[in-house]
């Protein structure tokens, strides 16, 4: 008989940091995690967000998302998954084949997955993906092999990962005095770890797409996460004494929250900056509606050619958002008992039925040049030079200073200043005999710095700014 993850032990109302149970509902009624969404949503990380690129580098125009406005949106999608798929579990417990908590409801789940969501991206560095790039690149060209101790250390720089520096802001680096970091809920962080498991198990991935959500530093926080969920161990490096888990059934809710609002409003934010024809909504996607999918209002303002595409492109949208949800939910449901016994090795939007909205979409990203016009047009090209350059000054300085406190002897003058500006680890860093250790405390910095604060940094450094 398959091993199968229990919800009592998925949804448990207990807090990472604190050993305690945590209270089921305050006096007011909040539930435990209402107030990981309220953490998130008030930490510093997050709210940088506000000032770092989704997807199209330093735009002036406001209408563009910023890796805040995506979260938000990521957010708003993710709890609808969730209470959708909340109330599927509870009809079929009350048929009694799922087994939930006495006290869960739909509404807990919704705000389970929000919560994940709100914090999805909260560890991305400064200028979107273009930085994740400039970072593994740097450290893959920085040669530190004879300097760090384990393959697993070089691995964790030379395929920086967003995912593992977000668990690790929210179980450390944010709130760093107290144990635990946010001291968020077990389901929360459970459903966040896309990749629970290290770089150690991503480099040995087929493709060369190394993905995971755990530093080596946050190791023992992620089995301690996965010990409290009961989540499966899928496999196990008896020599390293390393194990990476099933995801929680959450986290397929979180990342196709995310799929979906980057796929869909993307497209938007392209076709606002005119990269895209203005009607690419309607001569890609309309055809996926069915008849009753849209009212005759709707159908009225996008056959009328007086309404703008601005007006028209956002009608469709929100339908385009409300139909993949529930071609999602669908099948999530179809694949539960894979998903429950940890087996599901694929992403909910690509077990979607054959001529959903959802796989429509994403045939569409695969078609010659669609994704050159967004992502690599002749804007972002240029920027992204700029967003490499800002990156291997802030690196090359940080590896630089690290080296030098590493070896213990007189520190330089600019170490000195360098220190100065992060004084809040400074102690941390000069008691630390670990490269490694050293390195990502610098990154913690470096990664946290908004797009327009990094290039400040970056001018200063090379003695330009004023």
């Amino acid at each position: 008989m398959c091993e199968k993850m229990k919800w009592e032990r998925l949804l448990v109302e207990k807090r990472f940091g604190i050993s305690e149970p945590a209270n089921k509902e305050n006096e007011n009624g909040r539930s435990q995690f209402e107030k990981d969404i309220d953490k998130i949503t008030f930490s510093s990380a997050f709210r940088r967000l506000g000032r770092k690129t989704q997807v199209h580098l330093l735009s002036k125009n406001d209408h563009i998302h910023t890796r805040l406005s995506h979260s938000l949106e990521v957010a708003s999608v993710g709890r609808s998954l969730g209470v959708m798929v909340g109330q599927w579990l509870k009809d079929n417990k009350e048929k009694k084949k799922i087994e939930l908590p006495e006290k869960s409801s739909p509404s807990k789940v919704g705000e389970i997955v929000e919560a994940a969501c709100l914090a999805h991206d909260i560890g991305n560095p400064p200028f979107g993906h273009a930085a994740e790039d400039a970072i593994r690149k740097y450290f893959q060209e920085a040669n530190l092999k004879s300097q760090l101790e384990k393959e697993e250390e070089r691995w964790d720089l030379e395929r920086f990962d967003g995912n593992a520096m977000a668990f690790r802001i929210v179980t450390y680096k944010e709130y760093p005095e107290e144990n635990g970091g946010m001291r968020l809920t077990y389901p929360t962080l459970g459903a966040l770890l896309k990749y629970p498991w290290t770089s150690h198990f991503a480099k040995n991935k087929d493709k060369d797409d190394y993905k995971f959500s755990c530093f080596k530093t946050e190791y023992n926080s992620l089995c301690e996460v996965a010990k409290e969920l009961n989540l499966i161990e899928k496999t196990r490096d008896k020599t390293e004494s390393k194990a990476e888990y099933a995801r929680h059934p959450l986290s397929y809710l979180v990342e196709a929250a995310d799929d979906i609002c980057y796929r869909v409003l993307d497209i938007e934010d392209a076709m606002e900056l005119k990269l895209l024809p203005q009607d690419e909504f309607d001569q890609e996607f309309r055809k996926y509606f069915k008849e009753d999918d849209l009212s005759k209002e709707q159908q009225r303002l996008l056959d009328n050619e007086s309404v703008s595409w601005s007006i028209k492109n956002r009608l469709l949208r929100g339908n385009m958002i409300g139909l993949m949800i529930k071609e999602i939910v669908e099948a999530f449901e179809k694949n539960y008992d894979t998903i429950i016994e940890g087996n599901f090795e694929s992403s909910l939007l690509s077990k979607t039925n054959s001529n959903s909205l959802c796989l429509g979409i994403k045939a569409l990203y695969k078609k010659e040049n669609f994704k050159e016009k967004i992502y690599r047009n002749q804007r972002n090209v240029p920027l992204e030079l700029g967003a490499y350059s800002v990156m291997k000054t802030l690196l090359e300085n940080s590896t630089k200073t690290a080296c030098e406190i590493v070896k213990g002897e007189e520190l330089s003058y600019k170490t000195k200043i360098l220190l100065k500006f992060i004084k809040q680890d400074s102690e941390d860093i000069l008691n630390e005999k670990s490269l490694y250790r050293v390195i990502i405390l610098f990154l913690d910095h470096v990664t946290g710095m908004t797009d327009n604060y990094a290039t400040y940094i970056n001018k200063q450094l090379l003695g330009l700014g004023n």
